[in-house]
């Protein structure tokens, strides 16, 4: 049968195809994590079929004799960044240095073109043999991110506790709210500000737009999360004086892994930093969180690795390095260019 080039749509397809897509990733997921248990098929199939409607999704997947051994995937901005487009592709590991990975290029950075995306993005793992590939081919290490682990039986929750005690001297002029999706209605357009001081998060040489949102896109994101099995809780932080939402944090769940949670945001507007506002956000969410949710084995989470504040808040809490990852930032041209593509 030789070599063949697909392009999927995941939203559409059907369930034998996506299941073997799945198979596929279970198996390059162990050489990032090879102790943990695998994603189930049902979480991921969930995840593929619903797309937020402001996204541009495309994938691919190389068959050589029936059999996947290598797939790519695009995801494009619609809003927000189109300059942008953000790519991976992978090969199996008994299928590398045969050309999978620029045969696969093509249809990607053709995409790419057609959308008017002048920068791709990409990421690897720290030290991954590829990473001279990408700068031979014009391609800048411009962010790096720790990926990390609280696991919860280790948490010290009088530490906790102390937190939020604290916030009270520190921060009286500030209250917490709670906040569970789906959100209602009257916090729409509060939260959807608030979401916004994420974007004075560090980007470090990483070049990419601010992002917006309004009610109509946190609902469609919201709809599609609860379609997919990953449910929101929230704590915002609210200054007393003005009614305003200054602060974030956020965790969600995973229906089908009900052992793993995924801390999200957290953020604080820079005029109401050094308060102690983070903490007390990460604290009292961490300890709603796990009330809830008494399954739940271990959270994670990632951050740049020149944020320091927020590492330091993660280490405190007990959260553990799992890997680190660094993003690729390049000109499209140029890298199509030294591609011969």
């Amino acid at each position: 049968m030789g070599i063949e080039i697909q392009e999927l749509h995941p939203p559409t397809e059907p369930d034998p195809v996506l299941l073997e897509l799945h198979d596929y990733y279970v198996e390059l997921d162990r050489e990032r994590l090879p102790d943990d248990p695998p994603m189930p098929a049902e979480q991921r199939l969930a995840m593929w079929r619903n797309v937020n409607e402001h996204l541009d999704i495309r994938r691919w997947v190389l068959r050589e004799d029936g059999v996947i051994v290598a797939a790519a995937v695009v995801a494009m901005d619609q809003v927000d960044d189109i300059n942008n487009a953000f790519a991976r592709v992978h090969v199996r590991p008994s299928h590398r240095r045969q050309g999978h990975a620029l045969a696969l290029a093509r249809p990607v950075l053709d995409a790419m073109t057609a959308s008017g995306r002048k920068s791709v993005i990409t990421d690897t793992l720290d030290g991954a043999p590829w990473e001279s590939k990408l700068a031979k081919i014009g391609m800048k290490k411009s962010l790096t991110a720790k990926e990390s682990r609280l696991l919860v039986d280790e948490v010290d929750w009088d530490f906790m506790d102390e937190w939020i005690t604290r916030a009270a001297e520190r921060a009286s002029d500030y209250e917490l709210l709670s906040l569970e999706a789906p959100f209602p209605e009257e916090h729409l357009q509060n939260w959807c500000d608030v979401l916004l001081h994420m974007n004075s998060a560090p980007r470090e040489d990483l070049e990419f737009e601010d992002f917006t949102m309004s009610p109509e896109k946190w609902r469609d994101i919201e709809t599609k999360d609860l379609n997919q099995g990953v449910r929101v809780m929230a704590e915002v932080a609210i200054h007393k004086p003005t009614g305003a939402w200054v602060g974030l944090s956020e965790i969600a769940s995973l229906d089908h892994q009900p052992d793993t949670g995924w801390q999200g945001d957290t953020g604080v507007d820079p005029v109401h930093r050094n308060k102690g506002l983070g903490r007390w956000l990460k604290a009292a969410m961490l300890r709603r969180f796990v009330e809830a949710h008494p399954s739940v084995e271990r959270i994670d989470t990632e951050n740049a690795a020149s944020n320091e504040a927020m590492l330091n808040i993660n280490v405190e809490m007990g959260y553990r390095p799992l890997f680190v990852n660094n993003a690729w930032q390049g000109d499209l041209d140029d890298i199509r260019s030294a591609l011969g593509l």
